[in-house]
């Protein structure tokens, strides 16, 4: 027998077994992680509210470490239903609870076993985020040259394709014109502000992983390269200072106005001169039409002078009150907390939002961006620059405490259905015509409201069955010094 044939003969078994264990490993490296990215979606989106791993405690406890205080099959049974186990009586479960000031914890019946322990495994074999090692200057904010800004637009306009896939244009979802549409995902303009903001985002982290949901789903096709992320980002850099275009709104009113101008014209001409058209009524027709039309836009166009219905002037965060106050069903007095004391309804300040935002740090609609804008807000001490909606001449006086607080009128009587408005707009035209007629028409609730005690007359005349309500402008709605003096 020949030694060195069996050793011939065993090399290529040995060969083809490393080569089978290390598909083995891979496929089975490729799975563990896909199981932990599982795992950490999930954990993001139900439990990140309350939690931090590593972070201290939130709402709820710290949970590194969790597993070796807990047995898995017991935080299983506590994070599908905590309350089952307290009222049950589990001694881990009720200490839990009253260690967190007796908050319960919601209740995951909707997540499968597997689910939850994906959870569970992310949060074993959670580790601190590494830090991120990239060729390419990515503190760099100014200075691009005119090649590399050119080539980020060209990848943002979708001009040239990305190395690794990804068909869709930047532009098609972060828009570089004005709009009179709500698009939740943020502008061009939206992005380069918080590309430039020294607080703001890291436009390489977050291309790498996609800080939300929301985000990870839009973005699910793309996998850029770093150098493909700087040209954007010199793009970025470049359009905070151009800033956005304005869209155009076709004059269909002026244009109406011209037309008839010139068939007027050409109808005098030929009437008077040229004499083409044979049968004068047709002359008169167009400038009895003419003069018709122009004295209808005149008319239109001075009522509508100083009044402003649907308008919705661009807000500094894409702010829902659909959200908050139809499905959150956030009370209006929670943010405008003194409409009941004052003039004004007053705009929420940053602390009001952080009460809720700093546990809700991702929307629905726009993941972290918008929510992003509060917190940088607040480290930077400036608060955020809302846009005032409803506004009246300086002549005028209008107080919400008169309305809201004694008149107990609801906010939807004069703000329209707030609760259905993703953008918050004018509803009702604010004219002196539609206030008197609101006076006129609106019954007060008299009877148990000491606002109205001083008006014996009144309540005789209600006792007496002399008149059968009392209107606002029975107490003096209509008098010229009530809202103009």
């Amino acid at each position: 027998m020949n030694p060195t044939a069996g050793k011939s003969g065993f090399r290529p078994a040995g060969m083809l077994l490393a080569a089978l264990m290390t598909i083995i490993f891979f496929l089975a490296d490729k799975s563990n992680a896909n199981a932990q990215n599982e795992g950490k979606q999930l954990f993001e989106k139900n439990c990140a509210v309350c939690h931090k791993i590593g972070g201290g405690k939130l709402v709820g406890p710290e949970l590194l470490g969790v597993t070796e205080r807990r047995e898995k099959a017991w935080l299983l049974k506590f994070i599908r239903n905590s309350k089952e186990l307290i009222d049950a009586g589990d001694p881990i479960a009720v200490k839990v609870y009253e260690e967190n000031n007796k908050v319960p914890m919601l209740t995951f019946t909707n997540l499968s076993d597997g689910e939850i322990n994906s959870i569970i495994d992310y949060i074993e074999k959670w580790e601190p985020e590494k830090e991120v090692v990239f060729n390419v200057d990515v503190n760099k904010r100014e200075g691009f040259t005119r090649t590399e800004i050119l080539r980020g637009e060209r990848f943002f306009y979708g001009l040239i394709p990305f190395e690794k896939g990804g068909t869709t244009a930047c532009v098609t979802c972060h828009n570089t014109v004005t709009n009179d549409t709500l698009n939740w995902n943020p502008s061009a303009m939206d992005l380069a502000a918080s590309f430039m903001d020294k607080d703001g985002m890291n436009i390489y982290k977050s291309m790498a992983e996609p800080t939300s949901e929301v985000m990870r789903q839009a973005h699910a096709e793309y996998k850029l390269t770093e150098q493909e992320v700087f040209y954007i980002a010199s793009f970025l850099s470049e359009f905070s200072h151009a800033g956005m275009k304005e869209h155009k709104i076709f004059p269909k009113k002026l244009m109406l106005f011209i037309l008839f101008a010139l068939l007027m014209t050409l109808a005098l001409i030929d009437l008077i001169f040229t004499k083409k058209i044979k049968y004068r009524f047709i002359h008169v027709i167009v400038i009895l039409v003419g003069l018709g039309v122009h004295f209808n836009l005149a008319v239109v166009e001075a009522q509508a002078l100083s009044r402003t219905p649907e308008y919705a002037p661009d807000q500094p965060i894409k702010f829902s009150h659909k959200v908050h106050a139809g499905d959150n069903k956030t009370d209006c007095r929670y943010c405008h907390s003194i409409a009941d004391y004052s003039k004004s309804a007053g705009i929420p300040s940053n602390n009001v939002c952080l009460n809720c935002h700093n546990v809700v740090l991702s929307g629905r609609h726009s993941g972290k961006f918008e929510i992003n804008k509060i917190h940088r807000a607040a480290k930077s001490g400036k608060p955020i620059e809302w846009v005032r909606i409803h506004n009246l001449p300086d002549h005028v006086f209008f107080s919400h405490a008169q309305h809201a607080n004694a008149g107990k009128i609801e906010c939807e009587k004069c703000h329209g259905p707030v609760a259905e408005m993703d953008i918050m707009k004018q509803f009702s035209d604010l004219s002196m015509g539609w206030c008197i007629n609101c006076h006129r028409d609106t019954k007060i609730n008299f009877e148990g409201n000491k606002y109205y005690s001083t008006y014996e007359k009144l309540h005789e005349d209600l006792k007496s069955g002399k008149i059968d309500s009392v209107t606002v402008e029975h107490i003096g709605g209509l008098d010229c010094m009530k809202c103009h003096y």
